[in-house]
């Protein structure tokens, strides 16, 4: 069984501004998640009716916003802020673009869900590029030698 202190867990957290600011993004996006899931049941509440790629191309945007959100806070918990200048600016570069799939994630949620755009959507496979590329300077940024 894993036991899990959270008194240092809150110390390391507010000492640490990339942790605090990845954790409070990552957990009300994912309050963000549960609305947009109310937001669907309101908008279309009878789904089984609606056309299956269309309600596939629904689910999918909800899911993507899940999976930054739980990206957001994975980086919140495990992240610690490097001391070299390069790895410092990787870390602020990384957080820029994350922020940025974030908000193009919620963009295309709202406003490519019409059929005519599948399977056309830019705006979802750049926010996906943009993940990816956020995501690999992060793990880069754990080989910064910690003396």
């Amino acid at each position: 069984m894993v036991k899990i202190n959270f008194n240092s867990l809150l110390k390391r957290i507010t000492e640490n501004y990339f942790s605090f600011f990845y954790l409070l993004i990552g957990l009300s996006s994912l309050y963000f998640f549960t609305w947009t899931g109310k937001y669907l049941n309101t908008i279309y509440p009878d789904k089984h009716n609606l056309d299956t790629r269309f309600r596939v191309m629904l689910r999918s945007r909800h899911i993507f916003i899940l999976l930054i959100s739980l990206i957001e806070i994975g980086i919140g918990v495990y992240i610690q802020p490097c001391r070299t200048k390069f790895f410092l600016f990787l870390q602020w570069l990384t957080l820029l673009l994350i922020i940025t799939s974030h908000l193009l994630f919620i963009y295309a949620f709202f406003f490519e869900v019409e059929i005519i755009h599948v399977p056309k959507t830019p705006i979802l496979h750049y926010a996906t590029y943009i993940v990816l590329a956020s995501v690999i300077p992060q793990i880069l940024t754990k080989w910064e030698s910690k003396k």
